[in-house]
């Protein structure tokens, strides 16, 4: 049977849902990789797909089975982070700059304490607990 022919019918997305089991954003990713039929333009706002080229779509997964199934995307390639320890003595920097930044002092106690709290946001009535959170 010819798409569009005297026997053929154009299906809503409900049906095409029901013949298919897909959800409507796969159907979507599948058309732009080109291997999901493309809908028909019925008027402004709607649109429809014809029956017999789903049943052909069906017919084409069928003999697909055996084989490993199509990916929807391309793998991504892994994204190195920039960080200290990722970094190795004489590949990204010299090792004299490496051992540099070991010996540095971190912070002291002292200048930690000089932290003043944050100031409340709400005050406490004096008929309610205040536990200090």
């Amino acid at each position: 049977m010819e798409s569009g022919g005297p026997e053929d019918r154009l299906l809503t997305w409900n049906k095409v849902r029901d013949v298919t089991g897909l959800s409507r954003s796969t159907a979507w990713r599948l058309q732009r990789l080109g291997d999901f039929p493309e809908p028909v333009r019925i008027s402004v706002n709607r649109v429809g797909w014809w029956e017999s080229e789903l049943t052909a779509w069906k017919e084409t997964r069928k003999s697909r089975k055996s084989r490993r199934p199509m990916s929807l995307t391309a793998p991504r390639a892994p994204k190195l982070i920039e960080s200290a320890r990722s970094a190795r003595p004489g590949i990204d920097r010299p090792l004299s700059e490496v051992s540099r930044q070991s010996q540095e002092v971190p912070p002291s106690s002292a200048a930690m304490s000089e932290r003043r709290p944050r100031p409340r946001k709400r005050h406490v009535s004096a008929d309610q607990i205040d536990f200090g959170f």
